[in-house]
C-alpha cells in the first residue's frame, strides 16, 4: 500500500472540515425553516436534510476544484 501524497492528504482533511462547517449553519437554518413553515414535527429532520445538502454541496465543489487544478487523482 502506498502512502498518500501530503498535499492530497491535507486537501482531504480540509475538504471534510469545510463540508462539516457548512453542515452546521445549514442544519440550523433548516431547523428554523422547517419548524416555522412546514411543521413543528419536521424541524429536526428538515434541519438534517438541509445540513446534508450543504455538506454535499461543499464536498462536491471542493472535489471539482481539485480535479480542475490537479487533474484526477491517480493514487
Amino acid at each position: 500500500m502506498t502512502a498518500k501524497h501530503p498535499l492530497r492528504q491535507r486537501f482531504e482533511e480540509e475538504r471534510r472540515r469545510a463540508a462539516f462547517l457548512a453542515f452546521l449553519p445549514a442544519m440550523g437554518i433548516g431547523i428554523i425553516a422547517a419548524d416555522t413553515w412546514v411543521s413543528p414535527w419536521l424541524g429536526i429532520p428538515g434541519g438534517v436534510v438541509a445540513g446534508a445538502l450543504g455538506y454535499a454541496a461543499v464536498y462536491w465543489y471542493e472535489s471539482l476544484m481539485w480535479r480542475r487544478h490537479h487533474g484526477p487523482w491517480r493514487g
